[in-house]
């Protein structure tokens, strides 16, 4: 099982032009300093933190958990892409 470690959120705002462009998901601001990740099949959504400047490893963790999860992209194609 891969670890993650702590990303700049420059990689992550990339990552999620791309998945935009290429997967079934909507991003929008969703609060107060927040991206707020939604898969168009089933509805479900993610927050992702966008003030912060480094996003925390466990938080990475768990979006690439929910992306998996909910069958938007697997692990390699984030690795890949992150």
């Amino acid at each position: 099982m891969a670890d993650y470690a702590d990303i700049k959120s420059r990689k992550v705002v990339r990552f999620l032009r791309w998945l935009v462009e290429n997967k079934g998901v909507e991003v929008t601001s969703g609060g107060r300093h927040n991206y707020k990740v939604t898969c168009i099949r089933n509805g479900k959504s993610f927050p992702i933190p966008s003030s912060h400047k480094i996003i925390n490893r466990f938080v990475v963790k768990a979006f690439v958990d929910w992306l998996v999860e909910n069958e938007i992209c697997t692990k390699e194609e984030f690795d890949g892409h992150i």
